[in-house]
């Protein structure tokens, strides 16, 4: 064969087409696909200007000895295609190509640990996907200013919680209650329940024309208004509550450090004639009996509390423990109207976190249930300041 007949079987270095690049971005997520790291840098680098991926070949790019695996190349026809072309992070670049590490990456290895990380990706990213939802947040004054959880709390607890925030408007979105006022001040609660109903009703014109499907409650507000805000919201709208902790590094989310809490239902023996029945949640801190008004003194009291440990501000930093207080809270409401049939009014009294005070108001059904007297503690006694099932 004359020289000029020959066929020159080098397979020369080409250019990496942008629809490649992007692809083996995709792909991979961004990552490294040996050692996982992120290469994308901070988020106010873009992909053409990351410094931290390079993209390797697994054949050669070049035949010959000096080229990382390039007496392969002449079982590939295009050393440039995707298939042949790994993201790294520069340390695994390195690695891969140094000549002493060459053996221990051969072309299979490198396409099964390509293969490998790229359906890894391909399953979470097909499940990851996150569940929209509706922000409810609820805010009164504390010591005079706003106590409400913010935009950007709110945000980071639904993106830890694997939730998606609507936009920020009321119609789709970012439901917000302010209560203006002091609880003692002249007609608070009447006007605190007023400002209630009217977010209620923006929630649930949403609901009913299909923008929310899920609701997320951030709430600060006095128990007797938590419990209100509870009544009104629908167990059909798939909700979910939220409790603010001390732990300022915990803000909104729940920790599930610990065990959870379990709740027992404690009933007092009475005339099952009675008219009246005290319903009490002593879950932050013990109800004073003493303290109790002559409505409510001596009627039959059906109490959930804690078992096994005293009530207390922290008792509810693992979900779980709400869940197990709903349960015991409607067998308490259960056995109130299986026990006292002739009960005409219920007396809710209640010492509990934002949550299971929500939960309690929840729990309460309209057509059902007797009107409910919902008390607030004063500094003397326990006052009756607002009504449901009314």
């Amino acid at each position: 064969m004359a020289p000029s007949d020959a066929r020159d079987t080098t397979v020369q270095r080409g250019h990496i087409k942008e629809s490649v690049r992007n692809a083996l971005w995709a792909r991979t997520a961004g990552r490294c696909i040996i050692c996982n790291r992120r290469l994308l840098g901070d988020q106010r680098t873009y992909m053409h200007s990351v410094l931290l991926a390079e993209l390797a070949h697994n054949i050669g790019a070049t035949g010959g000895d000096r080229s990382p695996r390039g007496k392969d190349t002449q079982n590939v026809d295009d050393t440039e295609a995707e298939e042949n072309l790994l993201l790294l992070c520069h340390d695994c670049h390195k690695i891969i190509d140094n000549p002493n590490h060459i053996g221990f990456f051969p072309p299979e290895k490198l396409r099964q640990i390509k293969e490998s990380f790229e359906r890894r990706v391909e399953m979470v990213t097909n499940n990851g996907g996150l569940t929209r939802t509706a922000a409810l947040r609820v805010g009164c004054l504390v010591r005079g200013s706003l106590a409400m959880a913010s935009q950007r709390e709110i945000a980071e607890t639904l993106l830890a919680a694997n939730y998606l925030g609507l936009v920020e408007t009321q119609r789709s979105g970012d439901f917000t209650c302010r209560i203006n006022g002091s609880a003692g001040g002249l007609g608070f609660w009447d006007a605190a329940q007023q400002s209630i109903n009217d977010t209620i009703a923006q929630v649930r014109q949403a609901v009913e024309s299909g923008d929310v499907e899920h609701i997320s409650v951030f709430a600060i507000a006095p128990v007797p208004l938590l419990i209100y805000l509870g009544w009104h919201l629908d167990d059909k709208t798939p909700t979910r509550l939220f409790q603010k902790h001390r732990d300022q590094f915990i803000g909104w989310r729940w920790n599930g450090q610990g065990d959870p809490v379990e709740f027992n239902v404690i009933a007092s023996e009475q005339d099952a004639s009675s008219e009246d029945v005290a319903l009490v949640c002593a879950l932050t801190s013990e109800v004073d009996r003493g303290a109790l008004p002559p409505t409510v003194d001596g009627t039959p009291i059906i109490e959930v509390r804690p078992a096994g440990v005293s009530p207390g501000p922290n008792l509810f930093s693992h979900e779980q423990s709400l869940a197990n207080f709903a349960k015991q809270w409607r067998a308490a409401l259960a056995m109130a109207e299986a026990r006292f049939p002739n009960a005409r009014r219920w007396h809710l009294i209640a010492s509990a976190p934002v949550t299971a005070s929500i939960e309690a108001g929840r729990a309460l059904m309209r057509d059902i249930h007797p009107p409910v007297m919902v008390y607030e503690r004063t500094d003397a006694t326990y006052k009756m300041v607002l009504i449901t099932n009314n």
